[in-house]
């Protein structure tokens, strides 16, 4: 494993100071999942709120409490450039364009969503929400368009190219009449996803228990709601036909959903997950890249560190530790990234070899 100590902010990143552990032989063979490199940065930047792999992997986008943003190596974790935004506000989701993947997005609680060009390194405002708090981001996988989520429990729809609003679905207060409202969020966004196949479908989540389908083409409204997960974060994934929820919660949290139907197909709780008074209380889920069909990424505030779960054996494949929160996993491949309020970005991979040696 390398550990990297990065400096104080203001110098230069080729000063950082680099360690070599060794790796145990009981780390290599009970635990499939091993820590490759570990980022530790300084404690002003308040946590790693997102991080994100480009299309290619080469380049990992991480977002910060303190309203700054770093691209990072995608394997080593080195860093090769800094953004401020101008502002004190947390870096609230990051995501790469699916078809330009030079240029990533950036949303922040200030209500501002950030565009840069990695190879370019030119950084500039794409939007701005007045009077909102942004939570959350993704572009359609056409990398047209641009969805957002946020305070006002409004979701908004961008043209990637000229920055146009196309869309909103927010619940207007003078309509009160039951059957309409219930077609909008009640409360904060924390969770958005386009499908990786249809690129007019929306998935979103937050604090009011549901989660909400959308159809681009369709004005009114969602078009079918799941009611139950409490979304606290980027807790929210779609694979085919299924959604995958991580909820705020003490257990139970984990559930796979039918999209066609929006009926629950199940609730997984891992036979072999050793038994904790801290509950699961899920932040961040997703499906992990390299077995979409089988394994999920988990990670939350009392669950210490990130899960590796078998959907079809409900099983606890491998962990990731950590000593704080976790607010946000990546993968790309068999490479994870993730970081939450502990002042250390990590970067492992998940060996499949090693399964039936847990």
């Amino acid at each position: 494993m390398t550990i990297v100590v990065d400096k104080p902010f203001e110098e230069n990143h080729k000063d950082e100071e680099e360690q070599k552990l060794p790796r145990t032989h009981l780390e290599s063979i009970k635990n499939p999942c091993q820590i490759t490199h570990e980022i530790h940065f300084v404690e002003n930047l308040r946590g790693l709120y997102s991080t994100r792999f480009s299309k290619t992997g080469e380049v990992i986008a991480a977002g910060f409490g303190s309203g700054s943003i770093q691209l990072r190596n995608g394997e080593t974790g080195e860093l090769e450039e800094t953004f401020k935004s101008g502002n004190s506000m947390p870096i609230t989701c990051c995501r790469f364009n699916p078809v330009h993947s030079e240029i990533f997005y950036a949303s922040s609680a200030c209500g501002i969503i950030f565009i840069c060009n990695t190879y370019t390194k030119e950084f500039s405002q794409f939007v701005f929400e007045l009077k909102n708090e942004m939570n959350t981001i993704d572009v359609n996988i056409t990398g047209d368009y641009l969805v957002s989520g946020g305070k006002d429990a409004a979701i908004r729809l961008y043209n990637v190219k000229t920055t146009q609003l196309i869309q909103m679905y927010k619940k207007n207060k003078e309509d009160l009449t039951e059957s309409k409202a219930t077609n909008f969020h009640q409360m904060r966004i924390f969770a958005t996803r386009f499908h990786k196949e249809y690129s007019d479908l929306i998935i979103t989540g937050g604090w009011d228990d549901t989660v909400r389908i959308w159809d681009i083409r369709v004005p009114a409204g969602s078009v079918r709601i799941i009611k139950g997960p409490h979304i606290c974060g980027d807790a929210i994934d779609m694979h085919k036909t299924y959604i995958l929820t991580g909820s705020w919660i003490v257990r139970d949290s984990l559930q796979v959903w039918d999209l066609m139907s929006a009926k629950l197909i199940e609730t997984i709780n891992p036979y072999n997950r050793l038994p904790t008074l801290n509950g699961e209380f899920l932040y961040a889920v997703q499906y992990f890249d390299k077995d979409p069909d089988d394994l999920v990424l988990v990670g939350g505030s009392g669950i210490n560190g990130v899960e590796i779960i078998s959907l079809s054996e409900k099983k606890v494949m491998g962990s990731f530790n950590a000593s704080k929160s976790i607010f946000t996993i990546d993968s790309y491949q068999a490479t994870v990234t993730f970081g939450g309020m502990e002042s250390v970005l990590k970067i492992g991979n998940y060996n499949f070899i090693n399964e039936n040696l847990l």
